[in-house]
């Protein structure tokens, strides 16, 4: 599990569904050896779900790569007592039980602080671990509505829609990586191991300084600043979906407005949106007023020229756009789309999941990745995001089977065989 620019970070998680297994995913995919903890007989809950041939989920498989699994039975006290152990040589803890739930389990952030004052544990709810609903359960789909997503998606003049895929799972996830990096960040800043700063450099810190650590503090006053570390946060899900509204927010604070469910239009900018062509449907816009004289132009009507500000083209949005959609009927998805590069226009098509997948783009960005599982035999998992030139290694290795690395970890974190024994004798394994 080498390789990538986190290569030696150590991350526990113990996590289920998508949120915070897909923020170990990240993390994994950039190089660190994330350890997932799972329940003795049972696993995370994705496991069981979006099962396809031979038994697998792909929902499990896409957010469980290069990870490693082991099983431990945290109401025993050698559970408990093994998952501490494991804690003590991590750097990250990320979990997104219930509210509360790690505090009764002996794995909460003070016992956790306990056995090692400088992990980062990162905890994801619904709601996060304050305000009046932080106890409450929390699905993506219900704090899409909840969090105002929804009522500003859908057909134009329709009914809230759910966008198609858990984008407050997968934003929380994205954004509880920030978090851990950032807290890691911090970390460093504190002063870190004794004689050296965050950049490992002895005698200096990161910023060339002799005798300092990163953040610039002598001394004592780096040790204390290590000292007083906290490490811990949260994320809900209602925070990143929220978060998402963006200048929704700004603007009601201004005029107080409402907008309702934006079809594919845009909220400010005209022309923005799909339009169907001959064939087919495309998505442009225009983003600046000083290319307008082109896009008139490229399609061709001279009366789009009495609309030379955005300003106008929202105005009279239904005669703009009534005009270029009467355009594009007249010719092909292909037709505009080439038309529109040559101009250099941003334009694509509709694309599906099958032609998303074989897409040039995706396939140049490595966006979907040839994948030969042990089990289930070839397959694709999504890519990482993130393109870094000099590691091209996403994939090293496929989503774990239940417990698979139990045995190998706690070989090495017990130390001795004899604590080995007492944790499986003890039920730490689970059956």
């Amino acid at each position: 599990m080498t390789g990538g620019p986190l290569a030696g970070l150590t991350v526990v998680e113990m996590t289920g569904h998508r949120a915070g297994p897909f923020c170990g995913a990240l993390l994994a995919d950039m190089g660190a050896d994330v350890v997932k903890i799972e329940r003795p007989g049972v696993g995370d809950p994705a496991r069981s779900q979006g099962v396809g041939p031979d038994g697998k989920s792909g929902y499990f498989m896409a957010n469980n790569r290069n990870k490693r699994s082991v099983t431990l039975d945290l109401k025993s006290d050698a559970g408990t007592e093994a998952a501490l152990s494991l804690l003590e040589a991590a750097d990250v803890f990320i979990e997104n039980f219930g509210y509360g739930v790690t505090d009764k389990l002996g794995v909460g952030h003070e016992a956790a602080k306990e056995v090692n004052p400088e992990i980062v544990y990162a905890s994801i709810k619904g709601y996060g671990e304050t305000g009046p609903r932080k106890e409450q359960a929390g699905l993506d789909l219900i704090l899409q509505a909840e969090g105002g997503i929804m009522s500003v998606t859908g057909p134009e003049g329709g009914e809230p829609v759910k966008i198609g895929q858990a984008i407050g799972d997968l934003t929380t996830g994205m954004f509880t990586a920030i978090g851990i990096l950032a807290r890691l960040y911090e970390r460093g800043n504190a002063g870190g191991a004794e004689g050296e700063g965050a950049g490992g450099a002895e005698g200096e810190g990161a910023n060339g300084a002799e005798g300092e650590g990163a953040g610039g503090a002598e001394g004592g006053e780096a040790d204390s600043a290590a000292d007083s570390f906290n490490g811990k946060f949260d994320v809900g899900l209602f925070d990143s979906i929220v978060t998402l509204l963006n200048e929704y927010l700004t603007s009601y604070s201004m005029d107080g407005s409402v907008p309702g469910p934006q079809g594919t239009s845009h909220q400010t900018l005209v022309p923005y949106q799909r339009f169907e062509t001959a064939d087919g449907a495309l998505v442009t816009g225009v983003p600046s007023d000083d290319r307008w004289d082109d896009f008139v132009e490229l399609v061709g009507r001279d009366e789009l020229a009495e609309y030379p500000t955005n300003d106008d083209r929202f105005e009279h949005a239904d005669a703009v756009v009534g005009i270029i959609e009467a355009e594009f009927a007249t010719e092909s998805t292909e037709y505009w789309l080439d038309r529109l590069i040559d101009y250099g226009f941003p334009c694509g098509p509709i694309n599906d999941v099958e032609d998303v997948v074989h897409y040039d783009q995706t396939r140049a960005r490595d966006l979907v990745v040839e994948h030969d599982d042990p089990d289930w035999g070839e397959c694709l998992l999504p890519g990482h995001p993130i393109n870094f030139p000099e590691h091209d290694d996403i994939i090293r290795s496929p989503a774990p089977r239940l417990g698979e690395h139990t045995e190998s970890v706690f070989a090495d974190v017990a130390g001795d065989q004899t604590t080995l024994d007492e944790w499986r004798e003890g039920g730490a394994f689970g059956d």
